[in-house]
């Protein structure tokens, strides 16, 4: 299902059309798991790893909802985009600290996100 949405969320990004991905991940997310895109976002950040616990999701499916946060980021104003980029973060590291299999792409987003929360 995230898989899916991510996979959406790409292709209509590529074709501009952002803000529909964004709504097609929302309506996904409310389905199954009661939440959206903006309410993760808006989340405290130590808030946002007990709300997931409650949803009993595996490591695979956080990483998919920090890639989630972290492409539609770019759809936002800077103080939301990186609030997106904040949670995408607490969430691939907490992925890399608790998985067993090392990601150069997981590694690569966490580098790209702390450059772009630092420069900004």
């Amino acid at each position: 299902m995230l898989a899916k949405a991510l996979a959406d969320l790409l292709g209509m990004k590529s074709t501009g059309n952002l803000q529909e991905g964004i709504q097609s991940v929302n309506d996904l997310l409310q389905s199954e798991l009661k939440t959206d895109i903006n309410t993760l976002r808006d989340l405290a950040d130590d808030e946002l790893l007990p709300f997931l616990a409650n949803k009993n999701l595996s490591n695979n499916h956080l990483e998919l909802i920090a890639d989630l946060l972290f492409e539609s980021a770019a759809e936002y104003s800077e103080e939301k985009r990186k609030n997106c980029y904040s949670k995408a973060l607490s969430l691939y590291q907490f992925v890399t600290d608790n998985d067993i299999t090392y990601s150069i792409n997981r590694h690569l987003k966490i580098e790209m996100i702390t450059s772009l929360l630092k420069y900004s």
